[in-house]
């Protein structure tokens, strides 16, 4: 993440400044440099906007005034100065408090998991509580990590400490897993059917989006239910078999050039719309979020962040999303201008029946040749065994 940017504005005084923005990490603030452009020469401004940017050292002409604006408020640009780079400004804002609170809170889990390898180390029979705790602390830190607040690399730096708790609880345990197994063969049983039932679907030409919206939400249903190593990877092969049948099935049932490039813009506005609506909704967990008691100083200000850069995405996607729409009405005006025997056959064609887009089939697709069935890819398949033994005889 670059530490050091260069901005240009306007006083009160109409006169032009230097905004020189230096973020000091450790120090959990921001330097910002104000600088009079009369009193910089050009090669001296090319040594700031390129050097001391990338790092190097920089003497500050005589005249500059350095304040440190509140990294958390709504603006680091100062009340008295105008710039057309606001917005340039306003994002490095949101990427630098995202950095630094983001770093805060690993830090805190940081502190956290030290407590709880305190407590395994002084075991001397199964904890209930130490596992209930465990278990809240990896949920918490995976649900970051599904959010991109916490990189994978720092995930995989605590896996195994967070594995050992959890072996060490399992050394204490004496009962067996059976009644886990059975139920988990058949839970995998009753999703293999309904599997079975949906390529059923697919050899009598059915709507394919909605047959692949089944498999995704069974998919979403399936990852909700625990079960054992063995019966998870048949399950994934059996998802992945079905949706790629299902494919299949659609892309022999659709090949007319207008058609597929209709039902292509269509599909693109629907995950489009989906992940507008995933946003919003993103946004009203934020915003629900604010109102638990549990909630900590630091995640309140990420939340902040997180709500700002949601809206400005949302502002953004909606503007494509338009565009998208435009782009569908004039093929459809195309599609409407063939002679009057072509137009007689399309009034007798079926309508276009809507599918999705590769990239969409991609994310329906179940995620099972390269995610484990519980996490979506956060959670290692070492730490998911390790939780799922040891909680197995809690049922």
């Amino acid at each position: 993440m670059q530490s050091r940017f260069t901005a240009k504005g306007v006083n009160s005084e109409d006169k032009e400044v230097i905004l020189a923005y230096e973020l000091k990490e450790e120090e959990f603030k921001v330097d910002l440099y104000l600088i009079p452009r009369k009193s910089i020469k050009a090669d001296e401004l090319e040594k700031l906007e390129k050097g001391w940017v990338n790092g190097d050292a920089y003497e500050f002409p005589e005249g500059t005034t350095l304040i440190n604006p509140e990294l958390n408020a709504e603006s680091v640009l100062p009340d008295d100065i105008r710039s057309d780079e606001a917005g340039k400004i306003r994002a490095k804002q949101n990427e630098w408090a995202y950095q630094l609170l983001t770093t805060k809170l690993w830090e805190s889990y940081l502190h956290e998991l030290d407590g709880l390898k305190a407590k395994a180390a002084e075991l001397a029979q199964y904890d209930r509580q130490l596992f209930d705790d465990a278990k809240s602390f990896w949920e918490r830190v995976l649900e970051h990590r599904k959010e991109r607040d916490i990189s994978q690399q720092s995930l995989d730096k605590i896996k195994d400490d967070v594995n050992s708790i959890f072996e060490k609880l399992k050394t204490f345990r004496k009962t067996e897993s059976a009644e886990f197994e059975a139920a988990s063969a058949k839970a995998k049983d009753g999703f293999i059917a309904k599997l079975e039932e949906l390529k059923g679907k697919a050899d009598a030409k059915a709507n394919f989006k909605a047959l692949l919206d089944d498999l995704k939400n069974m998919q979403n249903e399936s990852r909700k239910q625990r079960l054992s190593k063995a019966d998870d990877v048949q399950l994934r092969k059996v998802f992945d078999a079905t949706f790629q049948y299902i494919n299949e099935q659609r892309n022999h049932f659709f090949n007319d050039k207008t058609e597929s490039r209709v039902k292509g813009l269509t599909e693109i506005i629907d995950k489009m719309t989906a992940s507008l609506d995933r946003d919003k909704r993103d946004l009203e967990y934020l915003a629900k979020k604010t109102n638990s008691t549990n909630i900590k100083s630091l995640e309140l200000q990420l939340i902040k962040v997180k709500t700002n850069m949601l809206n400005e995405t949302i502002a953004s996607k909606e503007e494509k999303l338009k565009d998208v729409r435009s782009t569908l009405q004039q093929v459809l005006k195309q599609a409407q201008r063939p002679n009057k025997q072509q137009a007689n056959k399309d009034k007798a064609a079926k309508p276009v029946v809507e599918t999705k887009t590769e990239s969409e089939v991609k994310e329906a697709k179940p995620q099972n040749v390269e995610e484990t069935h519980s996490e979506s890819g956060t959670e290692s398949p070492e730490s998911k065994g390790a939780a799922e033994n040891t909680e197995g005889g809690e049922q």
